[in-house]
């Protein structure tokens, strides 16, 4: 990593190593290595790089350590963390090119915790060569995803709006894929073609090859406007269509998202109390939370068959592929880290685990502390039926 760290002489932001000098605890996702998350989607325009950023920003916030890989030619996510493409003086093309490890071609963030590695593509002879590489080393980049889970608590794959080589062989690295959604008819109906992708690529995986198949991590809205019949229309039909895959959190249509480009950092950083940048605080938390969830549901199912079984009966080996990671530890990430230091104090119930015998310690709601940063900074605007706020200026009214 020190020639990551001579190439930062700018100092346009600190160089943070992501390297643990103590000995790695478990993860906040209560594991042993981090897990990694593919965004994806057959259509453009969805917020895949505004949600892998932000989510990877949340996350980070909240005490994990989060790299977030870029696949994308058009390389988003690095213009969204305030470096241009012509400006990368490395790329991930040279895991392929150069044989260099992954983690050697890190960069930093202006968050710190929070990590990227995008392509560096200036021609289109370089955006060629990069899919022709990714197509047919898929295997090469799944491995070096994985020896960057010894050294990141999550890892966001970033994928284009296709379903090229590059969305294969990040489904190929994930434990689980994430499908942001637009809240519009066209968007909705992207979905079944690319549910039907994944099924196939999950069936053609080998068997025996060393791998676990990607599961659905969760569907998710965004440029959600609840205030229009089409935004609800489509809302309750992608209820209908995926039920509990469908994840709680949404995120609004906000013109606060849309600046992150130009300011080169993620909204949660630079617009925290705004409804975009509540929205992805409380996917993280949702996220880590149904993860935990399911991981406790499945040792207990566990538990429960063995206890049934009897000691000596032949059973059938079971096909089924595991859903989840099974963490057994308690740990505590999402939005819950974060609230916790916002509130000043270490002494935090974790997700998991027995209470302890004096009671849970009192909290500081997310609420609470908006509402104080708001009267602190003289807020002056309206709130919708749905906590939603709205600013003076009727051209300014989704933030």
């Amino acid at each position: 990593m020190d020639d990551i760290q001579g190439r930062d002489s700018d100092n346009s932001f600190p160089f943070h190593d992501p390297g643990h000098t103590s000995p790695r605890n478990r993860t906040p996702w209560d594991t042993v290595a981090g897990r990694v998350l593919s965004l994806i989607s057959r259509k453009g325009g969805v917020g895949k790089t505004t949600s892998a950023v932000n989510l990877g920003g949340a996350l980070a916030l909240s005490g994990h350590t989060v790299l977030i890989v870029g696949l994308d030619p058009q390389c988003g996510v690095c213009r969204s963390l305030g470096v241009a493409q012509d400006d990368l003086e490395t790329g991930l093309g040279e895991i392929f090119s150069a044989n260099t490890p992954l983690t050697e071609l890190v960069q930093p963030s202006p968050l710190e915790n929070l990590f990227f590695v995008s392509p560096r593509i200036t021609s289109l002879a370089d955006e060629e060569s990069f899919l022709a590489d990714m197509n047919r080393r898929a295997d090469d980049f799944a491995r070096e995803i994985d020896r960057a889970r010894n050294l990141y608590d999550t890892i966001l794959v970033d994928c284009p709006p296709s379903l090229g080589a590059p969305t294969r062989a990040a489904l190929q690295a994930a434990d689980a894929f994430l499908v942001p959604i637009q809240a519009e008819e066209l968007c909705r109906g992207s979905l079944a073609p690319l549910m039907d992708f994944v099924a196939d690529f999950r069936r053609r995986q080998l068997p025996g090859a060393g791998r676990e198949t990607p599961v659905l991590e969760g569907l998710f809205l965004t440029m959600v406007n609840g205030r229009t019949r089409m935004g609800r229309h489509v809302t309750d039909q992608v209820a209908e269509d995926f039920g509990p895959d469908l994840l709680e959190t949404s995120v609004p249509r906000t013109t606060r998202l849309t600046e992150m480009a130009l300011k080169g950092k993620p909204a949660v950083i630079y617009a925290r109390t705004t409804s975009g940048s509540r929205a992805y605080f409380n996917l993280a938390d949702e996220l880590v939370s149904r993860f935990l969830a399911r991981s406790d549901a499945f040792e207990s199912g566990a538990e429960e068959r063995d206890s049934a079984a009897e000691p000596n009966s032949a059973t059938e080996p079971s096909t089924a592929e595991p859903m989840h990671a099974r963490p057994t530890d308690s740990a505590l990430g999402g939005l819950d880290r974060f609230l916790a230091d916002l509130g000043g104090t270490n002494d935090i119930n974790p997700v998991r685990g027995a209470a302890p015998e004096a009671g849970p310690p009192e909290m500081v709601s997310l609420d609470d502390l908006l509402a104080e940063e708001e009267r602190d900074s003289g807020f002056r605007g309206e709130r919708d039926d749905d906590g939603w706020a709205y600013g003076i200026d009727p051209d300014d009214t989704l933030n």
